[in-house]
């Protein structure tokens, strides 16, 4: 049976399309005489109570009804959505992650697999922009778009703006209609929809009076803009210092670039937490430029319901106060033979946080070795400094230099791909573990870094439920 879209993998048992007889294999193809496209249709026509489902059986055209509870889950599962159906992007961004990858089918030394092919993929879809927070430009909407926003009001979106400068935006998206980023988001609000924004500084382009002006315009723009994340332009050795047009070279942002940028920014944050009620502060700065300058973090209540955490915004306070709430779950001592040891892998930009980590856990503990191994990201150059970007070969080059790992190695979940099954260089976990002579976690949070130490130390899982936030990075 192909992946179309609509194909049921799974059937919930006791579910309402248990009790109607749908099966695993069936072709979902209408609900309520709608065509299903994607998963947003499916989302949005079976809210309905009385649902007439059209399916295919072994290329057999059926029909069936369904009555259900307007909250009640249909209970069924899909296969995967096929790359092919994803919007592609048709912008020519001055800093594309694209741009940051290898050539795809270029030798690469030490790249023995390739890397894995859906980074080549360049998505600019709002539907996906709708389901799973990925930041669309808005450049690639057609007539028939803007009605199915409309009908379905798919909000809130998540959009790159970069600069409100339409002169100076056409040059770093160089996509159609990049001009018109404040039309554009007006139109969505004359629909009842919001959008959470970002602007990507690549300095000198668009800092200093250009952000001023992007945060001023889409100020204005409230409450059909929700929030503003301002973020460093993440650069490998395969795109830093590339030119393109008229513009000048990307380069990263200086200490003290970070510094004049982070004052503008809580210059704003101070007056809009003033006028709002909840004291929201409406911009803010992604986590990397407190990282660059050394600053402290602000506190939890200032990111609020933290709207863009898997655009690295309060990522690190979110994982901070998850520690400190989870830390009292672990064991107070190691089993015989004593001591043990547990290898934490981090980047170079996260080394001081779990440093903080390992040394709560040597406290905690008694009978245990703690040690935080920072892995220097060699493929895409030294200055990418975030967990997500760290491909394999690195992780293993650096482990096998140690004098010993110990008994159980934590590894960032962030690493792989959504699956949990792969490596940017497209190594897969069993590849990885087989090299490696001791016990391989990989773990998305503070739960489950606990509960792979409770396990070392012979004792059950400390929770049932897990806050499982994906934590992504970016080039």
């Amino acid at each position: 049976m192909p992946k179309l879209y609509g194909w049921v993998r799974e059937v919930v048992p006791e579910s309402p399309a248990d009790r109607a007889g749908l099966q695993s294999g069936d072709l979902v193809k209408t609900i309520n005489g709608h065509l299903i496209r994607d998963l947003v249709d499916y989302r949005f026509y079976v809210a309905d109570e009385e649902l007439l489902i059209g399916y295919e059986r072994q290329e057999d055209a059926r029909e069936v009804t369904i009555n259900k509870r307007a909250d009640e889950n249909l209970g069924v599962l899909f296969g995967e959505e096929p790359a092919p159906f994803i919007r592609q992007c048709a912008n020519k961004c001055v800093f594309c992650f694209i741009k940051g990858l290898p050539e795809r089918f270029a030798p690469q030394p030490g790249l023995e697999h390739g890397m894995r092919s859906s980074l080549y993929i360049k998505d600019d879809d709002y539907r996906y922009s709708f389901l799973f927070g990925n930041f669309v430009t808005l450049t690639n909407l057609k007539e028939l778009d803007w009605q199915r926003l409309d009908e379905q009001k798919l909000t809130p979106l998540y959009v790159s703006v970069h600069c409100t400068n339409p002169d100076l935006r056409r040059k770093m998206v160089d996509g159609p209609r990049a001009g018109e980023i404040i039309e554009h988001i007006k139109r969505l609000g004359d629909m009842g929809i919001t959008c959470h924004t970002q602007l990507v500084i690549c300095p000198p382009i668009n800092n200093g009076p250009e952000l001023e002006r992007s945060i001023r315009e889409l100020t204005e723009l409230r409450p059909i803009v929700e929030s503003i994340s301002v973020v460093p332009v993440g650069l490998t050795k395969y795109n830093n210092m590339i030119k393109t047009g008229d513009l000048p070279p990307l380069r990263a942002c200086t200490r003290e670039e970070a510094d004049e940028i982070i004052e503008m920014v809580e210059a704003y944050q101070r007056r809009f937490s003033a006028e709002d009620p909840d004291g929201n502060p409406f911009v803010y700065l992604s986590d990397e430029w407190y990282y660059i300058t050394g600053r402290d973090f602000p506190p939890s209540e200032h990111y609020g319901l933290y709207s863009q955490i898997e655009n690295g915004v309060g990522m690190t306070r979110f994982l901070i106060e998850q520690w400190n709430r989870t830390k009292r779950r672990l064991p107070v001592v190691m089993p015989e033979p004593r001591p043990r040891r547990i290898t934490l892998v981090t980047s170079t930009m996260a080394q001081p946080v779990i440093e903080g980590f390992a040394s709560d856990i040597r406290e905690a503990i008694d009978g245990v070795e703690v040690q935080v191994v920072p892995v220097i990201n060699k493929f895409f150059g030294a200055q990418v400094t975030v967990a997500g970007l760290l491909c394999a070969q690195d992780v293993l080059e650096t482990l096998k230099d140690l004098d010993a790992m110990g008994d159980l190695v934590l590894l960032p979940r962030v690493m792989l791909d959504n699956e949990g099954q792969r490596f940017l260089d497209d190594i897969t976990v069993d590849e990885f573990k087989a090299q490696l002579p001791t016990r391989v976690e990989f773990v998305r949070n503070a739960q489950e870094t606990i509960e792979a130490i409770r396990t070392l130390a012979g004792l059950p899982a400390a929770t049932r439920g897990r806050q499982l936030v994906r934590l992504q990075s970016r080039v």
